[in-house]
């Protein structure tokens, strides 16, 4: 069950004029039922029927030294990383929580990360300037055989950028949420 408290620290802050995104988890009081807003990708995760199962976050992927089986990202190739079965995430998992982290980017842009594979994406889940290492939570639904599909956009073609996925829970069919 979600805490009944305020939260201490908030989990978007903007400095300045940056670009960023945000992802907000919101829980009912009634019956203990939980939703997800703000997400278009989401839509099994976000019916009363699915069940949210926090983790301990667990790294499933980090291209710096080939967690996840991937490597450096080049711009507009998506590539495709094994979410469940791994980490204690069920092959049933029907949408993940985390946290999508970059590192080492040689230009600014932004990161995707969704169901399936988009070299060409019409939207960002990550936004970032070169040289500085971010994150944001995400919750995003599984693709096909439970995986996840991540995409580097940059203004030009030829930059590269390490990308970091920590899971930190997972939702599955069920009878309301936890």
């Amino acid at each position: 069950m979600f805490g009944l408290s305020k939260p201490r620290l908030p989990r978007l802050t903007v400095i300045g004029r940056a670009m960023l995104s945000g992802v907000v988890v919101v829980a009912l009081l009634a019956e203990g039922t939980g939703i997800v807003a703000g997400l278009s990708t989401l839509p099994q995760a976000a019916s009363s029927s699915s069940v949210y199962v926090p983790l301990t976050p667990a790294r499933i992927l980090d291209t710096r030294n080939g967690t996840g089986g991937l490597g450096v990202f080049s711009c507009h190739v998506a590539q495709t990383f094994q979410v469940a079965g791994v980490a204690g995430i069920p092959a049933d998992a029907t949408a993940v929580t985390g946290n999508l982290t970059v590192t080492a980017q040689t230009s600014s842009g932004y990161l995707y990360i969704g169901p399936n594979p988009m070299d060409y994406p019409t939207s960002s889940t990550l936004n970032f300037p070169m040289n500085d290492d971010r994150a944001n939570a995400v919750t995003v639904a599984l693709g096909a055989g439970g995986k996840l599909s991540v995409t580097y956009v940059a203004p030009t073609l030829g930059p590269t950028a390490h990308v970091i996925f920590d899971v930190t829970g997972y939702f599955v069919a069920g009878a309301g949420a936890q």
